[in-house]
C-alpha cells in the first residue's frame, strides 16, 4: 500500500495544481495493483483485478459523460479496482462509499460557506428535475473557473484510503 499512498500524493498535487490526474500516475498505481493481485491470487487474482476495474469503469463512465466526474476520477477509481483481490470486494465498495461520503461532506461545507456553491446546488436541482420530467440527460455544466464549486475527488479518495489503512472501516 506504500506505493499506492505515494501515487496518491502525486495525484493530489497534480489534481490540486492543474486539475488533471496524469495517466502515468494511474498506470503506476494500476501496475502495482495488478502485481499485488497476481502475487496474492496468481492468474485468478489478475483476472479478478482487470474484471473489477472494468466494472468500476462501466459504473462511473456515465457520470463522466454527464460531466459530473472527470476522466481522471474515473481512472482513479479503476486503479483502486486493481487492488480488489488484495483488499476484497467489500472493502472496495466501502472505500468507494466512504470516498463519496467525504466528497458530499466537503460539498456541503462549500455550499454553506460560498454563495457560488449554493448557486450550483440550485443548478443541480433544476438539472435533476429536468432529467426526471423529460428523461433527457444533458451534459452537466461545470465551470472550472469557479474554483469554490469544484471538489477534487482525489482528496476524498486519499482520505478514504487512509481511513481504510488505519482500520476505521473494514
Amino acid at each position: 500500500m506504500g506505493i499506492l499512498i505515494g501515487v496518491f500524493c502525486v495525484v493530489i498535487f497534480m489534481d490540486w495544481r492543474y486539475y488533471r490526474i496524469p495517466n502515468v500516475c494511474i498506470l503506476a498505481g494500476m501496475t502495482a495493483g495488478l502485481v499485488m493481485a497476481y502475487r496474492t491470487c496468481a492468474v485468478a487474482g489478475l483476472v479478478e483485478a482487470v474484471g473489477v476495474s472494468a466494472v468500476v469503469f462501466v459504473a462511473f463512465y456515465p457520470f463522466y459523460l454527464m460531466g459530473a466526474l472527470g476522466a481522471g476520477d474515473v481512472k482513479l477509481f479503476m486503479m483502486m479496482g486493481c487492488y480488489c483481490p488484495y483488499m476484497g470486494t467489500d472493502r472496495l465498495i466501502h472505500y468507494l462509499l466512504v470516498t463519496m461520503t467525504i466528497a458530499a461532506a466537503i460539498s456541503a461545507v462549500k455550499m454553506i460557506v460560498y454563495a457560488e456553491s449554493r448557486e450550483r446546488l440550485l443548478y443541480l436541482m433544476r438539472y435533476l428535475r429536468k432529467a426526471a420530467m423529460t428523461g433527457a440527460v444533458d451534459a452537466y455544466q461545470v465551470n472550472k473557473e469557479q474554483k469554490r464549486c469544484v471538489v477534487r475527488l482525489s482528496i476524498p479518495a486519499f482520505l478514504s484510503l487512509i481511513l481504510m489503512c488505519v482500520g476505521v472501516y473494514a
